[in-house]
């Protein structure tokens, strides 16, 4: 077993989520490209996917299955039904359970078998991010807490939609309709700049329409405060920006590990206007 502290940890685990999302035909040519800018990363990513791939051999990933979370009580709501898997855990539809009131979420649980100090921070992070957000086109934060089988968990309000790119393929919208959806992507960032928040992984999968044309930004879970979380915590943004990032939507800085910014997130937003323009 690889054994990493906390800043290499940060730095691995948005990568190998990104990795175990991808197909066997797709992850080749993703690694390739990690390779070219980080043989180091990319070699870390390959000896924890060899060490999974044995686990789930073993059957020591499957000694808990998904299936067995159906029904089981997060506060006030009541998992349902799995909708992803990641590399670092689950999201599962949840239902409102408590009698107040309905209502849908999605619940984002971390692997039991991931839990870790390193593991657990990047959930506290996402929820701390989030908490301090509140715009129509960013997915609220409803709940967080710890299950009783210690699993960390974050109640998210729940987005039925489309990423962005598909969402304007399917419905065959023109140059205006897309920038017109993209300004309202504009705005969710915005907010978040506003808030001293780098999101740091926009791309279009992370970026949801809804069936209204509702835009909704998601996944702060390699966000990051630009005044920092705690005390002497202020260099942990150089030390992480150098491995978090999806490669066709990094900027240069991210490439090369150096200090982000708010440019950061522009540059990603340069690319994600070129894709929904040229539809590549």
């Amino acid at each position: 077993m690889t054994i990493l502290n906390r800043e290499q940890w940060q730095v691995l685990e948005p990568l190998l989520d990104r990795a175990l999302e991808l197909t066997p035909e797709e992850r080749g040519p993703w690694l390739d490209e990690l390779s070219a800018q980080s043989p180091k990363l990319a070699g870390e990513v390959t000896a924890f996917l060899a060490e999974q791939a044995l686990a789930d051999r073993n059957g020591f990933l499957a000694a808990m299955p998904d299936a067995t979370l159906a029904g089981l009580e997060l506060g006030a709501y009541q998992l349902e039904r799995p909708l992803g898997q990641g590399g670092m855990g689950t999201v599962w539809l949840a239902r409102r359970a408590d009698g107040r009131f309905e209502g849908k979420a999605a619940a984002k649980l971390l692997n039991l078998a991931l839990i870790s100090a390193p593991g657990q921070e990047r959930f506290r992070r996402e929820g701390s991010v989030l908490a301090r957000l509140a715009h129509p086109g960013i997915a609220r934060l409803l709940d967080a807490g710890v299950s009783g089988a210690g699993q960390p968990y974050l109640i998210l309000e729940y987005v039925d939609g489309r990423p962005i790119d598909l969402f304007a393929r399917e419905r065959s919208l023109g140059r205006a309709e897309r920038i017109g959806l993209f300004l309202q992507v504009l705005a969710a960032v915005g907010h978040a700049h506003a808030n001293l928040i780098v999101h740091r992984d926009l791309k279009p999968s992370n970026i949801l329409v809804t069936a209204g044309g509702s835009v909704k930004l998601l996944d702060f879970g390699i966000a990051k405060l630009l005044d920092g979380e705690s005390g002497g915590d202020r260099s942990a943004l150089t030390i992480e920006g150098g491995g978090i990032f999806t490669p066709q939507f990094a900027a240069p800085e991210q490439v090369r590990g150096e200090t982000l910014t708010t440019a950061t997130d522009v540059y990603a937003l340069g690319v994600l206007l070129y894709v929904l323009l040229s539809g590549r």
